[in-house]
C-alpha cells in the first residue's frame, strides 16, 4: 500500500498517477471529497485528512509499505515557517505511530541550507524534522517547477514577452516538471533501501528564461522576449499574488538566492542524481493548451 498525500495537488496527483500506472495499491489522501469518486475509479483507495488533524493522518497511514509526504504551499499565513514546523511534527508523530515501513519527502533544491532560501526554508525544516525518523527517508530535493512558467504563458501568448524573475537571462537552471516529480517519487517508494536518502531531481536538461522564451516563440509561432523583472518591482509583483506581506518578503529572498548562485544542488558523493525526461517545449505546450 503506498499512501499519497496532497493527491489534489500538481505534485501529489503526479505521484498517485505514476503509481497507478505501475499497477501499485494505492490510497490517495483527500481534504473533501469531491474528487473521491473519480480516484475509486481509477482503482484507488481514498482516506481523508486535513495535515492539521493527526488522528486522521495517522489513520490514512495505516498499512503503508510507504508514504508520500509534502508540505503545501501557505503563502497567504504571516508564518509559514511555523506552519511548516507544525506539519512536519504532526508527520513525524503519524508516521510513527501508524508503523508506516518507508517515506519520501518532496523537498528542494538549496534545502541543504538553513537561510537565504526564503521560503525553501519550509522544506529545510521539514528535512531536519524527517531526520530523525528510525525508518528509510528519502529527500527528493526538485527543482524550479516548470509549469511556474504558467503564470505569464498569457502575457507571451498576447504580449511577446515573457517576465522572469530569474536573472541573468542567459542563465541556465535546473527545471523540472510535475510529471517528473511523480515518476521519481514512484521509482523511490517502490524501490527497496535502508538509511537516508537524498535525490536531487534534476529536469531532462537545465534551461534559462531565454531559453524558456524561445520555446514560448516555438509554441506560439510569435516572437516572444524574456524580460527581467526589475528588484525594485518584484515586491509589488508578488503582492499581486495574494501572498501575505510575510510570504512577499519570503519569496523575494528566495529568487535573491537562485540569482546570486546561493540556492543550488548540493551535489558530492553521498547524493544521489536523477534527471526527468520533460523537455521545456513540452512542458510549454501544456501551458499554452492550459490557456485555451
Amino acid at each position: 500500500m503506498y499512501v499519497v498525500f496532497g493527491a489534489t495537488g500538481q505534485t501529489g496527483s503526479a505521484v498517485a498517477d505514476a503509481l497507478l500506472e505501475k499497477n501499485q495499491l494505492v490510497r490517495v489522501v483527500l481534504r473533501s471529497d469531491k474528487t473521491a469518486a473519480a480516484w475509486r475509479a481509477r482503482g484507488a483507495d481514498v482516506a481523508f485528512a486535513d495535515l492539521s488533524d493527526l488522528a486522521a493522518m495517522t489513520h490514512a497511514m495505516q498499512n503503508a509499505d510507504a508514504v508520500y509526504a509534502m508540505n503545501p504551499p501557505a503563502y497567504n499565513v504571516a508564518n509559514m515557517f511555523a506552519v511548516a514546523r507544525g506539519i512536519g511534527e504532526r508527520y513525524f508523530t503519524a508516521i510513527k505511530n501508524s508503523g508506516a515501513q518507508k517515506v519520501v519527502l518532496l523537498s528542494s533544491i538549496g534545502s541543504q541550507h538553513a537561510s537565504g532560501t526564503g521560503n525553501i526554508l519550509t522544506t529545510h525544516i521539514l528535512e531536519t524534522i524527517f531526520g530523525d525518523l528510525e525508518i528509510p527517508v528519502a529527500f527528493l530535493r526538485a527543482s524550479a517547477f516548470m509549469e511556474n512558467w504558467g503564470s505569464v504563458a498569457k502575457v507571451a501568448a498576447e504580449q511577446g514577452i515573457l517576465p522572469s524573475f530569474y536573472t541573468p537571462l542567459e542563465r541556465k537552471i535546473p527545471m523540472v516538471c510535475a510529471a517528473d516529480i511523480g515518476r521519481a517519487v514512484a521509482q523511490a517508494m517502490t524501490a527497496d533501501w535502508t538509511g537516508k536518502r537524498i535525490i536531487e531531481l534534476h529536469g531532462a536538461a537545465d534551461y534559462s528564461p531565454n531559453d524558456v522564451a524561445a520555446a514560448f516563440a516555438a509554441v506560439l509561432g510569435r516572437d516572444v522576449q524574456a524580460v527581467a523583472v526589475p528588484e525594485s518591482e518584484r515586491q509589488a509583483t508578488i503582492a499581486n499574488f495574494g501572498f501575505s506581506p510575510e510570504a512577499v518578503n519570503s519569496y523575494s529572498e528566495m529568487l535573491r538566492g537562485f540569482n546570486s548562485g546561493h540556492i543550488v544542488f548540493e551535489g558530492g558523493s553521498h547524493v544521489q542524481t536523477v534527471r526527468g525526461q520533460t523537455m521545456i517545449s513540452d512542458a510549454v505546450g501544456k501551458l499554452i493548451e492550459a490557456q485555451d
